[in-house]
């Protein structure tokens, strides 16, 4: 077992926590677990640091920001995955997309591997869906609330760029650029597993993403964006 630290780390901003649970809001930029670059911060080991015995329940990609959650007890961890299967656990995304999305839509399309670290749409692969639904949407980008139906790599980027909407500043799927894919995990839902109550946990927007969205003339300056989507 890792000895627990005595305080919170910089990195690890938490929503939620409790002798189960411990919901973080992960930045854009950092990785989620070890990979090939040795020297880089990952929250997995930091969240670890802090809480000791730690149990990875999600993933978020490097550039995505926003809720994910920890398991502490590894006697839950079968709950948490029959409420993943079971498609009890729901997630929120908050997404911008270049072009004026006008209307609602599920996306059903398998995803494909055609590149080391790339997906596609396209026939023979895993089933996805995706429904994205505006915010608000002008020419020069849109506003989307993004519900899972699947959980698969890249889902929601290879969605919207395969229907002509992809995130702003997603380099691989998108137009390259220096930042990075507007996409951040609004609010996570499930049951406890011990308490058998709901539980929802939100993550604030980052400012670069207030920034972008009012740079694009998506939102007004200083608007409220938590509240467009309904979720509050």
């Amino acid at each position: 077992m890792t000895e627990r630290m005595t305080e919170t780390p910089a990195m690890l901003d938490i929503l939620y926590e409790d002798d189960a649970l411990l919901f973080v809001n992960k930045p854009a930029g950092i990785v989620v677990q070890r990979g090939y670059d040795a020297d880089e911060p990952v929250l997995l080991e930091i969240a670890a640091a802090y809480a000791g015995t730690i149990f990875l329940m999600q993933r978020l990609d490097r550039g995505t920001s926003g809720v994910m959650f920890f398991s502490k007890l590894a006697s839950i961890n079968a709950n948490l995955t029959r409420q993943f299967e079971g498609k009890r656990i729901r997630k929120r995304y908050l997404a911008l997309c270049e072009g004026e999305l006008g209307e609602r839509q599920t996306i059903d399309a398998p995803l494909i591997r055609i590149g080391p670290i790339s997906f596609g749409a396209g026939d023979g692969g895993k089933r996805a869906i995706t429904i994205v639904t505006p915010v608000r949407s002008t020419r020069s980008g849109s506003l989307v609330a993004v519900d899972l139906l699947t959980g698969r790599t890249h889902q929601i980027r290879v969605h919207l760029a395969a229907i002509g909407h992809p995130l702003i500043g997603d380099w691989l799927y998108g137009q390259r650029n220096d930042g990075r894919p507007m996409l951040h995990a609004r609010e996570l839902s499930m049951t406890h597993p011990l308490t058998n109550e709901p539980l929802r946990v939100e993550a604030p927007l980052p400012d670069d993403f207030r920034d972008t969205a009012s740079e694009r003339g998506i939102v007004s300056r200083g608007e409220d964006m938590m509240t467009l989507d309904g979720c509050s």
